[in-house]
């Protein structure tokens, strides 16, 4: 799974059979990782903060093996669980 930013929507002008009616998002991967294109069964807006899942777990998703990234949840605050990560412990 990878944590990431929905920064717009891609339209294509062919697709395949499959994906045809399906919602595509890029997102920008966090901190500094790669683009990608996802498949997005939530329909959410640009700028939300979204999970990701990648491979196999994405066409288990889109129900569709050619799909392989799909968007499974909206995240409502990734800078406290960021933070929690890294407070330190105290007895």
């Amino acid at each position: 799974m990878v944590l990431g930013e929905v920064v717009g929507k891609v339209w294509a002008d062919r697709i395949l059979t499959p994906l045809q009616g399906r919602r595509l998002v890029l997102i920008r991967v966090r901190p500094d990782g790669p683009d990608l294109v996802a498949v997005d069964p939530l329909n959410v807006g640009v700028g939300t903060t979204v999970l990701v899942v990648t491979d196999e777990a994405a066409a288990a998703v889109a129900g569709e093996p050619t799909v392989d990234a799909a968007v499974v949840a909206l995240v409502a605050d990734a800078g406290a669980a960021e933070a929690a990560d890294t407070a330190p412990i105290t007895a």
